[in-house]
């Protein structure tokens, strides 16, 4: 019995491969623990600006808000989490296994910092969506002292 390849299946583990390159490349020297943005599998992601923030939209079907993590600093946002096989099932039984499980990770770089105390996110039926506002610019007074001579 042969096992027929699947073309379609092919190209798309090459294209998330060329993803995780090009993230890991990118992302390399940016991040406190770059050895946390190897994943296995990369989740669809949508980035839209707005006039005062970033709104990211990621797909995460199968997870809960609790197999999420979301940092923030300075122009770079990373979310990281893990999806895991049901621990009922066994692997035995199954006849087709095409969705990915393990542990991921999405960095995204803006053009300008980001207010990592301002950040929204809600979850909902797999769709992580997130309002990354744009940090505000800092206005400092300098008090101008009259000089006495």
């Amino acid at each position: 019995m042969s096992l027929r390849r699947d073309p379609l299946q092919e190209l798309l583990d090459v294209q998330e491969r060329m993803n995780r390159l090009f993230d890991d490349t990118l992302t390399r020297e940016r991040l406190d623990e770059p050895s946390l943005l190897h994943g296995t599998w990369v989740p669809l992601a949508d980035v839209v600006e707005t006039e005062d923030a970033y709104v990211v939209d990621v797909e995460l079907p199968g997870l809960g808000r609790d197999d999420v993590i979301i940092q923030a600093h300075g122009d770079e946002l990373v979310v990281r989490g893990e999806r895991r096989l049901d621990p009922a099932s066994r692997p035995e039984s199954f006849h087709r296994l095409e969705r990915r499980y393990g542990p991921f990770a999405r960095s995204f770089r803006f053009a300008e910092e980001v207010d990592p105390d301002r950040i929204g996110a809600e979850f909902e039926d797999g769709l992580l969506r997130l309002e990354v506002p744009k940090a505000r610019p800092r206005v400092t007074r300098v008090r101008v002292e009259r000089a006495e001579g």
